[in-house]
């Protein structure tokens, strides 16, 4: 009896052993987790307050390394357990959509421009990022309309997605020009426009962009992001969210700003004389140079 309960006793201290030992691992795991996220907060606060000496196209560079140092980070530290990261149809899916649309619509809008003009003009939509909005709506609105229902047949889904991008380019431009008194873009003179702000033949190709997206890039994609490990993509993506988040806010406040300041409106509260010290004509024309200002009433 004595012996069985000294088994009893050693065999609880090997338990508790145990338990102690995965507690303190965990707890390494964590601080190492807090660790990365304050870095990565750091990044983004040395990216924002470097964007302002080094201008836009130099900031971009440092945008990419980020990007490839996490993911050279990610395939470094693959997780063993194939656990997939934004499975299925969620919200973190859909928001890096959003991202990936954004970037492919800056760089498509400034070699169309290269190729019109021989110049290569910034087409950003946001300041801190090389993102352009109008895009990444669309890639959202593909993603949530479209893609929901892959087997659809292909010309229904052609004709859905001219108007979704005509609706997306409709809505951009009326809430551009009326909460930011900016027009952005102007189709008035080109072949059966659409109130100025989207053409049939640019539906059009909107149609073809999102069948292409709906039967080849979304299921892509939506692979390559899956094969993000679980515990990296859930680590990261808080802090990228709110990055995210706070660039627009900022890049709509300035633009609002940017509005009103060219009415000649001066500056009526601390926020917007931050606004004209930081984010004056120069810098915002470095951003939005094919934007056009327009008095109320003319």
């Amino acid at each position: 009896m004595a012996t069985n309960n000294k088994k009893s006793t050693k065999n609880k201290k090997v338990t508790s052993t145990k338990k102690t030992g995965h507690t303190a691992k965990k707890n390494q795991l964590d601080s190492k987790d807090i660790l990365i996220q304050a870095g990565l907060a750091l990044y983004f606060t040395l990216y924002f307050i470097a964007h302002h000496f080094l201008g836009v196209y130099n900031t971009r560079w440092i945008f990419y390394l980020g990007i490839l140092a996490l993911v050279i980070y990610t395939i470094k530290h693959q997780a063993k357990k194939k656990e997939k990261f934004a499975e299925g149809f969620c919200f973190y899916k859909v928001f890096l959509l959003y991202v990936i649309g954004c970037m492919i619509g800056v760089y498509y809008e400034e070699i169309l421009t290269f190729c019109r003009t021989g110049e290569w003009l910034s087409r950003q939509g946001i300041i801190y990022e090389p993102f352009n909005p109008v895009y990444g709506l669309g890639f959202l609105a593909f993603t949530v309309l479209l893609c929901r229902n892959l087997k659809r047949k292909w010309w229904l889904t052609y004709i859905y997605a001219c108007f979704i991008g005509g609706a997306a380019e409709v809505i951009t431009s009326l809430i551009s020009e009326y909460v930011f008194k900016v027009n952005a873009w102007d189709y008035s003179d080109m072949f059966l426009n659409i109130m100025g702000r989207t053409t049939v033949p640019f539906m059009l190709f909107w149609g073809a962009g999102g069948l292409v997206f709906v039967k080849l890039v979304y299921p892509d994609f939506s692979k390559l992001i899956e094969l993000i490990p679980k515990r990296i993509g859930n680590l990261i993506m808080p802090t990228f969210i709110i990055f995210v988040l706070l660039s627009h806010v900022i890049s709509y406040t300035a633009l609002f700003r940017y509005g009103t300041r060219s009415e000649g409106a001066p500056a009526s509260n601390a926020i917007e004389e931050v606004l004209d010290e930081y984010y004056n004509d120069d810098l915002m024309k470095q951003y939005y140079d094919n934007s056009v200002h327009e008095k109320i009433g003319e």
